[in-house]
């Protein structure tokens, strides 16, 4: 039996901290980005959008270029985030603590691909005009993956974690 829920929890965390707070072009707006949202409020109003909404504007043609390609990348890692979950999970239900270190492996590539996203959107390595953006919880995301792939307490034969016992020091 595993015994640490850190990971579950810590899993879940991916989803409810803010992951990059942004400004649009001139101050022309600004928003606040979850994985699965964003709030964003502009000279036309407040507006929340579903990542769902960026999608169908990606497919519609709304929005394409850099803009469209920055969005596809952020949807690919939230759907790498709903599959690490799910991982997560199946390693509580299964008692199989491999299904976490995969979880942390696609956890971090999910934070790989929102970083890179980030990038792509606002040019931060290009000087562009797009505006500036804050990657606050990029780094966490990153963090929450290794700790989880880190985490050494794997079940021995009996189901129960190993914890490793220092040899007797020598009289």
């Amino acid at each position: 039996m595993i015994k640490s829920r850190l990971p579950l929890v810590l899993q879940c965390l991916v989803f409810l901290i803010p992951v990059n707070i942004y400004v649009i072009g001139d101050w022309l707006g600004t928003g606040v980005q979850w994985v699965f949202f964003r709030y964003q409020q502009t000279y036309l109003g407040d507006s929340i959008i579903p990542v769902t909404h960026e999608i169908t504007y990606i497919l519609k043609g709304t929005i394409s270029g850099r803009s469209g390609f920055s969005l596809g990348l952020w949807a690919v890692g939230a759907l790498l985030f709903i599959i690490a979950t799910f991982l997560v999970i199946l390693a509580y239900t299964d008692e199989n603590f491999s299904l976490v270190k995969k979880a942390s492996l696609v956890t971090m590539s999910g934070g790989i691909l929102l970083a890179i996203s980030v990038f792509i959107q606002y040019g931060i390595l290009l000087n562009s005009q797009a505006g500036f953006v804050i990657p606050l919880g990029i780094p966490v995301i990153l963090v929450i993956g290794w700790w989880m792939h880190q985490e050494n307490g794997e079940p021995d034969e009996t189901g129960e974690d190993s914890v490793k016992e220092e040899p007797p020091a020598p009289e």
